[in-house]
């Protein structure tokens, strides 16, 4: 029914957050011997690999929590592993520790390249350009990340930015797939790399559209 529904989608959009950064393979392009084979290839098969991992995690919890437990609980993985086991997550929240670090690590790193490539083609954001003499890295923009990012931490509770995340990434695939439109009315062929058709990008801005759509109507109206 319509209530089920709603659930599914609204799960998909915070969902949507534990599939960030798949993205950022691309910035080892460089280092890749045929990118052009290796880089799609691999953002594929790591989706497809963490999509049945996470899967599997859901199926194992509905198998042993019921699902009004899950929902009242705040750290539903360590009740898991504890009705499992029958001991205390010590292990498991020391892994998620370390998980949930590294992920934003990697968005600090990637986040800080993108100013610092932006501060470069901008007067505004020109600070952001400067290099650390010593490291040959941009450290001025990525102490600004992580500043933003551990105020943001500290502030707001985990579920809050899941869904602020999701919402803004969301919103830059839609930017993203209207530049990808325009490059291909500009450049219809490009030599050496592999086009899709134009319908792609016009449905990932109409898929995007509809879920945003759908999660502002139900937070706003419902």
């Amino acid at each position: 029914g319509p209530a089920v529904l709603g659930g599914v989608v609204m799960g998909a959009f915070l969902a949507f957050y534990a599939f960030l950064g798949f993205e950022d393979m691309v910035n080892l392009a460089e280092e890749a011997e045929n990118p052009e084979r290796d880089m799609p290839a691999a953002i594929v098969i790591a989706l497809l690999v963490s999509t049945v991992f996470y899967a599997l995690t859901v199926w194992a919890a509905l198998a042993y929590m019921t699902p009004a437990a899950l929902d009242a609980s705040a750290a539903p993985i360590a009740d898991l592993y504890q009705s499992i086991t029958g001991s205390d997550p010590v292990v498991l929240t020391l892994v998620a520790m370390f998980a949930v670090i590294n992920g934003a690590l990697v968005q600090i790193i990637m986040v800080s390249r993108l100013l610092y490539g932006m501060g470069k083609r901008s007067r505004l954001l020109r600070p952001l350009s400067a290099v650390n003499p010593r490291t040959r890295t941009p450290a001025r923009a990525t102490v600004v990340v992580a500043g933003i990012v551990l105020a943001l931490a500290l502030w707001l509770p985990v579920r809050t930015l899941a869904e602020y995340t999701s919402g803004l990434v969301l919103l830059v695939f839609i930017l993203v797939n209207s530049s990808l439109i325009a490059v291909k009315r500009a450049r219809p062929v490009e030599p050496g790399v592999r086009m899709v058709p134009i319908w792609v990008p016009w449905a990932g801005i109409a898929t995007t559209i509809s879920l945003l759509a759908y999660v502002w109507w139900n937070e706003l109206f419902v």
